[in-house]
């Protein structure tokens, strides 16, 4: 009877703790702290149902051992399923996997404690049963999974609202800069393109400059709202401010691209911005323009179902060197924030490793 009044106890608590209202408080709150408490309460009591129940069966010194092995057994499986099975598996979705480790701690545990338990229940001054103690030892391993499984779930529940929090912050202040961004551009885009359209009038590198402002400028301006965009198009606006900083050099700038246009570039699709930033960065590390021996290598090739994008660059002496052209990307950590939202984390791999004196960022995508 004690032991059903505490168990209807624990699942009010655990009822009460999934509350909405509850749940909004928390998130405003620090929710590490909510997870806590649940797990001291439950320690608290259920080591007071043990100790209660031992103490009423089992007689002095032996009931002491029993409840030092049923707090030990109950600890190691409720540990072990909120630390390792439901992350690893049950988070992940691996149903069968997560299954089949439960029953495996429970029988592995339960075994053991009826195996010994048994030869200390024996004595004065009450004879406990063996089915009242296997009963015992049965539901309180059920009840560990059952409560560390659940506020396992619930910890990630709360991660997962935690970030969306924080995503929405981080979105609502983007937009209102990309708005910011966009009042004077449009007027200076459609005022680029009435130049370019009476080229006859102005030499051939001015042309071509205002072309490559232009394509940038519609790019800052319409595809970034897209969430994906086709490669060739990230790949023409590389083009497109290469050619600026070409044209501002003479052409003497040594940078290369080691690929040429391929038909699935149209096809494949990845957020916007992210090459061209990786590209940007190269530009400001390297200096080029300021620096004679500044290089870059970019390469694109398709593996199977891989996509490898690489940006390789020298390392300048000077520093990060800002010139006129240079175009302000989103950031190596918004682009990992932004390739986590829109592909996933286990869909990319982000790798910026210098060596010696040159600079390397490869973006692997799994399509």
């Amino acid at each position: 009877m004690i032991m059903l009044i505490n168990i209807i106890f624990l699942v009010l608590i655990l009822r009460l703790s999934f509350e909405k209202r509850i749940i909004e408080s928390v998130l405003k709150k620090d929710w590490p702290v909510l997870l806590a408490v649940q797990h001291i309460l439950f320690w608290v009591i259920f080591t007071f149902v043990n100790v209660y129940f031992y103490i009423s069966f089992v007689a002095f010194p032996d009931s002491i051992y029993c409840i030092i092995i049923a707090l030990m057994s109950n600890a190691a499986i409720y540990y072990i399923s909120f630390n390792k099975l439901v992350p690893e598996f049950y988070i992940t979705r691996n149903y069968a996997q997560y299954i089949l480790y439960t029953i495996l701690i429970f029988v592995v545990f339960s075994l053991t404690r009826i195996l010994i338990e048994p030869g200390l229940t024996g004595g004065q001054p009450a004879k406990i049963e063996q089915g009242l103690l296997f009963i015992f030892i049965y539901t309180s391993h059920g009840i560990c999974i059952l409560v560390s499984s659940l506020l396992g779930i619930s910890k990630h529940k709360f991660m997962i609202e935690h970030d969306l929090v924080l995503l929405e912050s981080i979105k609502k202040e983007a937009d209102m800069n990309l708005l910011k961004s966009k009042v004077n551009p449009h007027f200076l885009l459609n005022t680029l393109n009435n130049i370019y359209a009476i080229g006859d009038n102005i030499n051939e590198l001015q042309s071509q400059s205002v072309l490559n402002l232009s394509q940038l400028l519609q790019y800052t301006i319409y595809e970034t709202d897209h969430k994906r965009i086709s490669i060739s198009k990230e790949l023409q606006m590389i083009r497109a401010l290469t050619g600026l900083y070409q044209l501002k050099h003479g052409h003497l700038l040594d940078i290369s691209f080691g690929f040429t246009d391929q038909d699935w570039m149209d096809e494949v699709e990845i957020p916007p911005a992210v090459f061209l930033t990786l590209y940007e960065n190269a530009l400001k590390h390297s200096a080029i323009g300021n620096d004679p021996l500044a290089w870059i290598k970019v390469d694109i090739a398709m593996e199977k179902d891989k996509l490898l994008f690489s940006v390789r660059n020298s390392i300048s002496g000077l520093g990060e060197v800002n010139v006129h052209y240079e175009y302000k990307g989103i950031g190596l950590t918004l682009i990992r924030q932004l390739m986590n939202i829109e592909m996933g984390p286990d869909h990319y791999a982000l790798q910026t490793d210098p060596i010696n004196d040159t600079y390397c960022a490869t973006l692997t995508l799994k399509l």
